[in-house]
């Protein structure tokens, strides 16, 4: 993982997707449907549409079970070494002082791996924590590197 940095966005920057997510199991879903509509607009592969619903899935269900509201779904087209890539970043209202239902109910095997996940998926990312947000994001996806 690169160096713990923060990442902001404000209307005046590129086009781009801000997402509020419910707090609750349905998000992430929500949120690949909303993000496969603009990064097929934003030019990329499918391989590299796929690798990147994968990110965004991870960091949503990281931010809902670890987090408190509110969820924000953040992308920015960007480019990657000439190649169309996207900032993928995820903004949530800070640590939960318990896991949510689901990472509670099981045992530690069945979850922890998405930072590995987002890590081997993605050509960088990083994270920043305050008591008041936690910030997660990725660039890439690395596949696009492939293409």
């Amino acid at each position: 993982m690169t160096a713990v940095t923060s990442l902001s966005f404000t209307s005046s920057q590129a086009v781009g997707l801000d997402l509020p997510l419910a707090h609750d199991e349905t998000s992430p879903a929500l949120a690949r449907r909303a993000a496969r509509e603009v990064l097929g607009e934003w030019g990329l592969s499918e391989d590299a549409v796929y690798d990147a619903l994968v990110i965004i899935s991870e960091l949503a269900t990281n931010a809902i079970e670890h987090a408190l509201p509110p969820v924000i779904l953040h992308l920015r087209p960007t480019e990657l070494a000439g190649h169309p890539s996207v900032l993928i970043d995820v903004t949530d209202g800070g640590p939960a002082p318990c896991p949510g239902h689901w990472a509670a109910s099981c045992s530690s095997s069945e979850h922890g791996r998405g930072n590995a996940i987002v890590a081997a998926l993605s050509e960088q990312d990083g994270y920043c924590e305050t008591s008041q947000q936690s910030d997660r994001w990725a660039v890439g996806p690395r596949s696009v590197l492939s293409d």
